[in-house]
C-alpha cells in the first residue's frame, strides 16, 4: 500500500511539474476568475506605489555596479559586475542581463537574488512591492520569449510563447503582457493563468508602462488602460497618445522598441534618445512640463510637445547617457558622473558628483525635487554661466551647430536648420560662416547652405561673402557660391551680379555650383553676363550625356535666351546645328533661339486706383496664367494627393504633414524639388516631377506646397 501510495504522489509531481512548464503557445492557461470585464475595470483604476529615487549605474573600465540614492545624495554601494545591458531598476530590486544570465539584485545591497533565466535576454520589467514581473527574448524561433514573476529569491513562475513578448507590467493582482506586437493578455499575478486577452488590430503593442499608478500600453504612443480598451480593443477611440511629431536628428523612436532586448552599456542608444513622461489630468492626455527632450550625445534640445518648436539648447563637455522627466524639471547624467536637475528653462537648479566616470545609468527620480542651491553658490560660482542656456535661442542654436564634434553631425545640422525661423541679418551671417566652414560634417553645411538660399535680409554679408570667394586664398573657409547666388536672386542684390560673372568662368567653380549662378544672372537680369555664359556654354557644348556639367550647360543655354542676347544668336544656331553635340544640348539650344526670336512680352500695365475705371484696358494676347496660384497648384497635384498621402504613411516616423519647394520653368516643368522631413524626399519627388504644372507668363517660379494625411 506505502508503494503504491509512493508511485501515486510520484506520479501527481510529474503531473504537476508538466503544468508549471507548459507555455502559453499561443495560449496562456486556462481563464481564472474574476471574469475579463471585472478585470478590465479594475485595471482601470490608479495603484500608488512608493519607490526610492535612485540612479543605477555601470562605471567604465574596470566596470562596476552602483546604487546612488537622489533623496540622500548618497551612494549606497558599489561592487564588480560584467553586465551586457544598461540596468533597469523595478520596486526594490535592479534587473540586469550579465554573464550568467538574467539577475536581479538587492536594490539595498547589490547582492544577487535570483537568476531568472540563464540563457535569455533581458527585454524589460516592473514591479511592486515584493514582486517583479520580468520579460526575456531567446534565439529560438520555436519559442521566442518568456515571462517570469519572480518573488524574494524564487521564481514564483515562467510561461514562454511561441511569439515574441514586449516590456510587461504589474499592477495589484495583475500582470500585463503585450506579446506578437497586436496582442495584450493579462495574467494573474498569483499562478499565471491568462485572465483576459485582446487582439488590437489598428495598434502595435509593445510596452506596458505604469505611471504614478496609471497604467499604460503602445508602441507608437502610449493608451490608457481603461475598460473599454480591455473589452474594445478596436473601437475608433483608441488613440495613442504622442508628443507633435517630426523629423530629428537620428530619428529616435518616441519609446525603446519593446520587443528587442535591453541595449549594451556602451550602445549609442543611450546616447541619442527621446525622454518624455506622459500627464494625465482626467481623461485628458498631455506630455509633462510641454517639453520633450533629445539628448545627442553632448547636446540636449528641449522640445515643445504641442508645436514644432524649440524652446532651448544646452551644450555639455561630455556625453549625457540619462535623462528622466519629472513635474517641475528634468534629472540628467553625463559619463563624467555628473548629476544634474534641470528647471522648465534649462538652468542647474542642483549639480552632484558620482565620484566615477560611467557608461550608463539608469535614473528613476519618481516626483522628487530637489531643494534648489543656495543662491550665493550658484552665482559666486563663475562656473555657474554654463549652467543655463547660454543667450538667445538664435545664440544657442548658432552655438551648438558650430561646436567641434565629428559625431554631432546631425545634431548641429538640425540646429543650423532651425536657424531658419530667424530673419535678422546677423543670422544670414551666421549661416554663411557655418556653409563656408571647410572642416565641419557634410550635413552642418549642407543645412546652413540650405537655409542661407531663402534668406530675405542680410544683403551686406551677402555681398561681402561672394567679394571673398571671388578672390579667395587656397586653404582658406570660402563658402559655396551656389547658395550665395541663390540668395542674391531672392534677395533681388543687383550689386552681386557682376562677382556672379567671374565665376562662370572661373575653372574652380564647382559644377554643382554653376545652375545656380546662372539661374541667379537670369533672375537679376544681368545683361552683362551674356558674354561669359556664350564663352562657357561654346567652351563646353559638346559635353557627353551623363557629364556632370550638362545640367550647367542646359542653364546657361536658358539664361541666354532669358537675357534676349540677340548678340550671341549665332552661337546658339551652331549649337543647335553641331551634329557632335549631344541631343539633348541641341535641344535646349533649339528652344533658347525659339524663345530669343519670340517677340518681347508686353509690360503688364500697373493696376488702375480702385473703383476708377481705366481709360483702355490692355488687349493680353497671351492666354497663359500670369503665375501659379495656390489654387491652380491644388489642382494640379489633385491626382497625385492619396499617394502623396501615402507617402506619408509609409514613412516610419509617421508625420502627419509634409511640405515641398518646387522650382518650376515657364512651361510647367518641374525642375527641383525638395522634401520636407527629409525621409519623405524618395517617395515624394518621383510623383512632383512627373506632373505637369500650366505654363506660365512670370516664368520660372518657386511655389511651396503643404500636403498631408488628411482626406479631406
Amino acid at each position: 500500500m506505502a508503494l503504491c501510495n509512493r508511485l501515486l504522489a510520484a506520479i501527481s509531481c510529474i503531473a504537476l511539474a508538466a503544468c508549471a512548464s507548459t507555455s502559453f503557445q499561443p495560449r496562456f492557461k486556462a481563464p481564472e476568475t474574476p471574469q475579463p470585464s471585472v478585470v478590465a475595470s479594475e485595471l482601470a483604476k490608479p495603484t500608488a506605489r512608493t519607490e526610492r529615487p535612485v540612479a543605477v549605474g555601470l562605471t567604465t573600465d574596470p566596470m562596476r555596479m552602483f546604487a546612488w540614492d537622489l533623496q540622500q545624495q548618497k551612494l549606497l554601494w558599489e561592487q564588480p559586475v560584467d553586465a551586457k545591458s544598461a540596468p533597469l531598476v523595478a520596486a526594490d530590486a535592479i534587473i540586469t542581463r550579465e554573464a550568467n544570465g538574467v539577475v536581479v539584485r538587492d536594490l539595498a545591497t547589490g547582492q544577487v537574488r535570483v537568476v531568472v533565466d540563464e540563457k535569455g535576454a533581458l527585454v524589460g520589467a516592473d514591479g511592486q512591492g515584493g514582486q517583479l514581473v520580468v520579460s526575456v527574448a531567446y534565439d529560438n524561433k520555436a519559442a521566442p520569449g518568456a515571462v517570469a514573476l519572480v518573488e524574494g529569491d524564487r521564481v514564483r513562475w515562467k510561461q514562454t510563447l511561441n511569439l515574441p513578448v514586449g516590456v510587461p507590467a504589474i499592477s495589484g493582482p495583475y500582470v500585463l503582457v503585450p506579446w506578437a506586437t497586436q496582442r495584450l493578455s493579462v495574467l494573474a499575478a498569483s499562478g499565471g493563468g491568462e485572465l483576459a486577452r485582446a487582439h488590437y488590430k489598428s495598434s502595435v503593442m509593445g510596452q506596458a508602462v505604469v505611471d504614478r499608478g496609471q497604467l499604460y500600453v503602445g508602441q507608437l504612443g502610449l493608451l490608457p488602460v481603461t475598460p473599454q480598451l480591455i473589452e474594445q480593443p478596436n473601437g475608433a477611440k483608441h488613440i495613442p497618445y504622442t508628443p507633435l511629431k517630426r523629423s530629428l536628428p537620428g530619428q529616435p523612436p518616441l519609446l525603446r522598441d519593446g520587443y528587442a532586448p535591453v541595449p549594451e552599456p556602451d550602445s549609442a542608444y543611450h546616447r541619442l534618445q527621446m525622454s518624455w513622461r506622459v500627464h494625465r489630468e482626467g481623461e485628458a492626455l498631455s506630455t509633462e512640463n510641454d517639453t520633450f527632450l533629445l539628448r545627442f550625445y553632448r547636446l540636449l534640445f528641449a522640445l515643445n510637445a504641442s508645436a514644432d518648436e524649440i524652446r532651448w539648447v544646452r551644450t555639455f563637455d561630455h556625453d549625457l547617457v540619462a535623462v528622466a522627466t519629472q513635474p517641475g524639471g528634468t534629472w540628467i547624467a553625463d559619463t563624467s558622473g555628473t548629476l544634474r536637475f534641470l528647471d522648465p528653462s534649462g538652468v542647474t537648479q542642483a549639480q552632484r558628483t558620482f565620484g566615477r566616470e560611467v557608461r550608463v545609468v539608469t535614473l528613476r527620480s519618481g516626483d522628487f525635487t530637489p531643494p534648489p542651491e543656495p543662491a550665493p553658490a550658484i552665482q559666486a560660482d563663475p562656473a555657474a554661466l554654463a549652467e543655463r542656456p547660454q543667450g538667445t535661442l538664435r545664440e544657442q542654436l548658432v552655438a551648438a551647430a558650430a561646436l567641434e564634434d565629428d559625431r554631432l553631425g546631425q545634431g548641429r545640422a538640425y540646429a543650423a536648420s532651425n536657424l531658419s525661423h530667424f530673419t535678422d541679418a546677423e543670422t544670414t551671417a551666421q549661416l554663411i560662416a557655418l556653409c563656408s566652414a571647410r572642416k565641419s560634417p557634410e550635413p552642418v553645411r549642407t543645412a546652413a547652405c540650405i537655409q542661407l538660399r531663402d534668406r530675405t535680409s542680410g544683403q551686406d554679408a551677402v555681398l561681402a561673402a561672394l567679394r571673398v570667394r571671388a578672390s579667395f586664398l587656397e586653404g582658406t573657409d570660402v563658402p559655396p557660391v551656389g547658395p550665395l547666388a541663390q540668395a542674391a536672386a531672392k534677395l533681388q542684390l543687383k550689386a552681386a551680379g557682376p562677382l556672379l560673372v567671374s565665376h562662370v568662368e572661373d575653372p574652380n567653380t564647382p559644377a554643382r555650383d554653376l545652375v545656380a549662378v546662372f539661374e541667379s544672372l537670369e533672375s537679376l537680369n544681368e545683361r552683362s553676363a551674356a558674354a561669359s555664359v556664350e564663352r562657357f556654354v561654346r567652351l563646353h557644348h559638346a559635353e557627353p550625356e551623363g557629364s556632370e556639367l550638362l545640367p550647367a550647360l542646359a542653364s546657361a543655354l536658358r539664361t541666354l535666351a532669358a537675357l534676349r542676347a540677340k548678340a550671341q544668336r549665332a552661337t546658339l544656331a551652331d549649337i543647335a546645328a553641331d551634329a557632335l553635340t549631344p541631343k539633348p544640348t541641341r535641344d535646349e539650344a533649339q528652344a533658347a533661339l525659339a524663345q530669343l526670336d519670340a517677340p518681347p512680352k508686353p509690360a503688364a500695365a500697373p493696376e488702375p486706383p480702385a473703383n476708377v475705371p481705366s481709360v483702355q484696358e490692355e488687349v493680353q494676347t497671351d492666354p497663359r496664367p500670369y503665375a501659379l496660384t495656390a489654387q491652380v497648384v491644388q489642382k494640379t497635384l489633385a491626382p497625385v494627393r492619396d499617394r502623396l498621402r501615402k507617402c506619408l504613411g509609409a514613412d516610419a516616423t509617421r508625420p502627419h504633414a509634409g511640405r515641398t519647394s518646387m522650382v518650376i520653368d515657364a512651361s510647367g516643368r518641374v525642375e527641383g524639388v525638395f522634401v520636407m522631413p527629409a525621409t519623405l524626399q524618395a517617395c515624394v519627388e518621383p510623383l512632383l516631377r512627373g506632373t505637369q504644372f500650366p505654363s506660365t507668363r512670370l516664368g520660372r517660379q518657386r511655389i511651396t506646397h503643404v500636403f498631408t494625411d488628411s482626406k479631406k
